[in-house]
């Protein structure tokens, strides 16, 4: 009898074990609609960051909630204080989402002091300290990296402090609300036309110039890219990851990419710098036309290049919107709101010569980078 019982008691602590095995987290700060923020879903890091609908492994909330789907009904912020956390503003898309916080601020009578972290996720967390100390009643933070949010966000809780992220995701997800991009999306996007342009060029193959790819919105755009890739039958030779993001940087490796795989017809750029420095390589050897170019971001010099023909494309991300919308939801958390969504996407079309003067292009690229910056 004993031994019956003994053995119906095992059965159900694996049954109880199972079950909580498969619960989810309630998230951070944020209230009401907060349900897919655990485990490696969604955009808040982990390999299947930000996947959606297309292989049903992500964050379906985050793919179907947008930013101008947010209710800013009931915010009252008039003389707060919000700190944003930059990890540099050595290179312009952080510029650009420090002009969107500002906007923001400005708009709501909000006063707003800018820590820059210099790419180091010591600096990071000493921010995060700092606002602490300062007694910031919300912070917006783009990360380092994914990995490196805890610090921030930890403190930030342990204070009763909101925080709302803007940009790159977090594998930690005890922050109100993350304003990303349809980053799987978008790399699906730039390569099903990019995967075209190689083969109407004669080729089979591209190689990729990437972000540090210990960010979720670099998976996630690789995980697209390897979709669309895989559908037309084109081989991605080589992937070469930059470590700092700048164009001198790019060139170099660029012309590795071009030296290493010289048959490839297509060349994705995850990010700015490379694209432009793209172009400049591509045109310096001498095979402009026979090299299709697609890129990410977006900025004045590549919306020349793509009325200009040298760029073929250039999927363009919300700089400026992703900061104004990430100050907009930490206005709400401080409001007491309960946020719309935890994660919220901003558009991110694929831009070419032959829709850049579509209106709502046109309406994306002006919160791509301010009128400041250069034309549309």
């Amino acid at each position: 009898m004993k031994k019956v019982l003994a053995m119906v008691l095992a059965l159900a602590l694996v049954f109880a074990l199972c079950a909580c095995g498969n619960r989810r987290g309630n998230g951070g700060n944020g209230g009401g609609n907060n349900g897919n923020n655990g485990g490696n879903g969604g955009n808040n890091g982990g390999d299947d960051a930000n996947k959606g609908n297309s292989d049903n492994n992500g964050n379906e909330q985050a793919k179907d909630f947008y930013t101008d789907e947010i209710d800013v009904s009931g915010i009252d912020v008039n003389g707060k204080k919000i700190v944003y956390i930059a990890p540099s503003l050595d290179i312009e898309y952080w510029q650009w989402v420090e002009d969107g916080v500002r906007q923001a601020c400005e708009e709501y009578g909000v006063s707003v002091e800018v820590y820059v972290s210099n790419n180091s996720a010591a600096d990071q967390a000493e921010n995060g300290e700092t606002a602490v100390i300062q007694g910031a009643d919300a912070v917006v933070l783009s990360p380092v990296s994914s990995d490196s949010c805890s610090t921030v966000l930890d403190a930030c809780e342990d204070a009763g402090i909101p925080v709302t992220i803007a940009a790159i995701g977090s594998t930690a997800d005890n922050y109100y609300a993350f304003i990303s991009a349809d980053d799987y999306t978008s790399g699906y996007d730039a390569g099903i036309y990019l995967c075209d342009q190689a083969k109407a060029l004669g080729g089979d193959s591209i190689g990729v110039l990437a972000l540090p790819m210990d960010r979720s919105n670099a998976k996630a755009k690789m995980a697209g890219l390897e979709k669309a890739c895989e559908e037309k039958g084109i081989t991605i030779a080589q992937t070469i990851q930059t470590s700092n993001l700048t164009v001198s940087e790019s060139t170099d490796m660029c012309s590795d990419l071009l030296t290493a795989n010289p048959d490839i017809k297509g060349i994705y750029c995850m990010y700015e710098q490379a694209g432009i420095a793209a172009i400049d390589v591509v045109d310096n050897m001498g095979v402009t036309g026979k090299i299709s170019i697609v890129s990410s971001d977006g900025s004045p010099d590549s919306t020349k290049a793509i009325r200009e023909g040298r760029l073929a494309g250039q999927v363009v991300q919300e700089a400026v919107g992703q900061g104004y919308w990430a100050a907009v939801m930490a206005f709400k958390a401080i409001s007491g709101l309960d946020a719309d969504a935890q994660v919220i996407l901003t558009p991110e079309p694929l831009v070419t010569a032959a829709n850049i003067d579509d209106e709502d292009v046109q309406a994306v690229l002006k919160l791509t980078y301010p009128a400041s910056a250069g034309a549309y």
